[in-house]
């Protein structure tokens, strides 16, 4: 955290925050089941996060139980001793969330920023992916699953949302289920199944600001009593909600969108307890390019950019998947068995600014990466009431990648809309080829986990469990510029378990209306470790270390007033260990993943929701005040740092930094101690308040809705710099309408977001490699969107 406490912090945000904890703002630490008289209130399509108090049946037509549905198994998670928020579809519309980074403010100790224009980089109490640019040899360290198949690359993740029915945010490692590349904790997105009773759809149109346009459509349809097929598509386009200017490109839109989706799944029956599922998704998306705007740009506005190269960007992804599942008296088996397959192109500026105030320029015409994933997950699980519950499980995964990239830099621009890329660049550099590099990586990995729970009394329950992870890494890597080529071939594995145990204790009193439970856990997380390309390198190691996490937290899960006021909290600590980051080297251009030792992580999150004037008024709110600092000595290196070095020493001189051991030796000692520094991406306060209530109104019902999201201010280094790596602080205004006619099967509504037109700042990239310039991305201005829709 940065000089000054927590209470300073507040301070500066008093309004906001006294408002949210006046208003019964709590910890989180999991969303629930809801039955009986909760279930009755419960408003469809809410967020209902740590077992929200549900809102009046009388807000929405079709009441919803809210449960997370785990890869073997659907769990009431307020009797569960974890950290878990649930979010539904209809939350994310009446937000107008279309993507993961969205997801900013309706999960406490959640951070999502975009990183390098097209990665998406996930972050959950200070976890997460700190290596953008090397998605062949990394890991994210929040693991993402779409219907039980875990996605194995964090460029997929930069997707528009589709046909969605929940999205569960778990916090904290998940040792045994999720366990793979988990140490932050997992994202898990649930699409919607056929269905056997009865042709249903939804069709609808929306329509806003900066063009947009927006089509989908939704089909199920039941073939026999046991087979139906359910279709849905999705076409969503916007104009850029940035623009460049040069004198070769005009104006010129970033952050556009041009997007299709489609998924096709077929679901069976054949006999009684046994299903098995058939899912294909597609996505395809075209826009220019993602804004990211250099800290040393002239342009006032934050929406406006000055660089010379155009930037464009596309992404096709396909996922294929069958889902089996069967169930007896005594055990269920599940079985996913996945592939994915994703192709990316990335050209930008990579400069992020003009050749006229910089100097000199630094395109990247080519960043392709292409990637293979096959998975399969088979879990056993007992079904019948006995004094020790059990699940085993198996996961298996091959992966093969490639990448290419070419980087040119120099001076004298002439405005090139596509920059000349010789066929024969790896042989016969060009005096401009700064750098390139040829990779193929692959990975496998087994890992088995089992699961025990044991009623030690009616009140008292332990589960515990582990997993074993097996990885093993393999990699080509030919690198290529006008100084020279090189190239490494290098394979290791690693062989790491991770454990975790959890106690609870039920403190229901139903003489009071209360139903509460305590728990404390204590469990481990790891991401892998990987293999890095730069045989010339004088420090960085031809391997990094997996990261290691072992985390303490201890909670409460409450429901008071018969299920009118929900209030939760969780406090946590976590030794993390070789947190992975991209290190620079003292030899030219030898960049490559390093590890930090030690970092210490703590902090408290809160959540809450109330019903209340005969359940048509429901508040919500969140507050989390988290903490981070590296505890080890720890030298680093950064492009600034290596550079100074080279301008200073006399035995970098004359190039010595290619040649000369003393020059090397004394970019080595120039690094700084980083020790005490915050860890990078983790916001020491988030706060969300929310407010909706149900209008009877001539015809039908309209529904209203007011939000506030608070993110603090991060790090986004290690290196903790506060002219480069200072985050800061923003918050945002959304609302939404939602007109429903009785008795009709149409809806309207209207979202209005970031009212304020907020420029907030999402993340800060200082790009290790090229002209090591810093970047900024910011959130959407704000935006009006109608949307008509018809169910049937």
């Amino acid at each position: 955290m940065r000089k000054g406490s927590w209470l300073r912090h507040i301070a500066l945000n008093s309004s906001a925050l006294s408002l949210i904890v006046s208003l019964g703002l709590v910890t989180e630490a999991g969303a629930q089941t809801i039955s009986g008289k909760a279930a009755r209130k419960i408003a469809d399509g809410r967020k209902v996060t740590g077992g929200k108090a549900p809102m009046a049946s009388k807000v929405q037509d079709k009441p919803e139980t809210i449960q997370v549905r785990a890869i073997a198994r659907t769990v009431d998670v307020q009797k569960t001793p974890t950290s878990v928020t649930t979010i539904s579809a209809s939350t994310l519309d009446h937000q107008n969330v279309t993507s993961l980074s969205g997801l900013n403010g309706l999960a406490p100790g959640l951070n999502i920023a975009k990183t390098a224009g097209y990665q998406t980089n996930i972050q959950i109490r200070g976890v997460g992916m700190q290596t953008a640019q090397n998605t062949l040899t990394t890991s994210t360290g929040v693991a993402v699953y779409i219907d039980g198949v875990y996605i194995a690359n964090s460029v997929s993740l930069d997707q528009t949302l589709f046909d969605l029915e929940s999205i569960e945010v778990y916090r904290g490692p998940q040792a045994t289920q999720y366990g793979q590349s988990a140490p932050g904790g997992a994202i898990v997105m649930n699409t919607a199944d056929p269905t056997f009773d009865r042709i249903s759809g939804k069709v609808e149109a929306s329509g806003g600001d900066y063009n947009l346009a927006r089509g989908r459509a939704q089909l199920n349809v039941p073939l026999t009593s046991n087979l139906a097929i359910r279709g849905s598509f999705q076409s969503y386009t916007h104009s850029g909600f940035a623009h460049a200017t040069s004198p070769y490109l005009g104006r010129y839109d970033l952050d556009d969108a041009q997007d299709n989706a489609g998924k096709l799944a077929i679901k069976w029956e054949p006999f009684r307890n046994f299903t098995a599922t058939l899912t294909g998704q597609w996505y395809n998306a075209t826009p220019h390019g993602a804004e990211q705007k250099n800290i040393i740009d002239t342009a006032i506005n934050p929406r406006v950019v000055n660089q010379d190269y155009p930037a464009r960007s596309s992404l096709a992804s396909s996922l294929y998947h069958l889902n089996l599942d069967w169930k007896t008296s005594l055990v269920e088996l599940t079985s996913v068995t996945a592939a994915q397959h994703m192709h990316n192109h990335e050209q930008y500026d990579n400069a992020h600014v003009s050749e006229r105030i910089l100097g000199r320029y630094d395109v990247l015409p080519d960043n392709d990466n292409t990637m293979n994933n096959y998975s399969e997950t088979i879990t056993l699980k007992s079904r019948k009431a006995m004094p020790i519950d059990w699940e085993v499980g198996l996961f298996l995964m091959g992966q093969r990648g490639h990448a290419y990239v070419n980087e040119f830099g120099g001076m004298g621009y002439t405005g090139w809309p596509d920059y000349p890329v010789p066929e024969n660049v790896m042989t016969h550099a060009p005096s401009t080829l700064t750098y390139g590099n040829k990779q193929t990586a692959t990975r496998f990995a087994v890992q088995p986990y089992v699961e025990l729970g044991y009623h030690i009394t009616d009140r008292l329950h332990l589960k515990g469990g582990a997993r074993f992870n097996y990885d093993r890494y393999s990699s080509n890597s030919d690198g290529f510029s006008a100084f020279g080529n090189s190239s490494s071939q290098h394979s290791f594995s690693t062989k790491i378990p991770t454990w975790k145990a959890e106690l609870d204790y039920d403190l229901t009193r139903p003489s009071a209306k209360i139903e509460s439970m305590a728990y404390f856990s204590v469990g481990t997380g790891y991401k892998p470790g990987g293999v890095n390309g730069n045989p010339t390198a004088k420090v960085i190691s031809q391997e990094f270390k997996a990261e290691r996490i072992l985390n303490y937290e201890i909670g409460a899960k409450n429901w008071f007033f018969d299920h009118q006021f929900m209030f939760n909290i969780a406090a946590f600590y976590a030794n993390y260990r070789n947190m992975q980051y991209i290190a620079d080297d003292p030899y030219p251009y030898a960049y490559g993943i390093a590890n930090v030792p030690k970092v210490a992580l703590y902090g408290i999150e809160m959540e809450s929701a109330y019903v209340a004037l005969h359940d048509r008024l429901r508040i919500d709110g969140s507050l989390t005040l988290e903490k981070s600092r590296i505890t080890s000595n720890y030298r680093s290196l950064d492009a600034s740092t290596v550079n100074a070095a080279y301008a200073s020493s006399p035995a970098c001189a004359y190039g010595g930094q290619y040649y000369s051991r003393a020059c090397w030796a004394a970019v080595e000692a120039s690094a700084p101690d980083v020790r005490g520094n915050q860890a990078p991406g983790m916001p020491n306060i988030q706060a969300s308040l929310s407010a909706s209530y149900l209008w009877n109104v001539p015809g039908g019902t309209l529904m209203t809705r007011a939000q506030y999201i608070y993110r603090g201010n991060y790090a986004a280094r290690i290196i903790d710099n506060p002219l480069l790596d200072h985050v800061p602080a923003y918050f945002i205004f959304n609302a939404f309408l939602e007109y429903k006619p009785r008795a009709s099967q149409w809806k309207m509504s209207f979202a209005a977001t970031n009212l304020a037109n907020t420029a907030g700042v999402n993340s800060r990239f200082t790009d290790p490699y090229g002209t090591n310039q810093t970047s900024e991305q910011y959130i959407a201005p704000r935006q009006f969107v109608g949307t008509i829709g018809y169910s049937f």
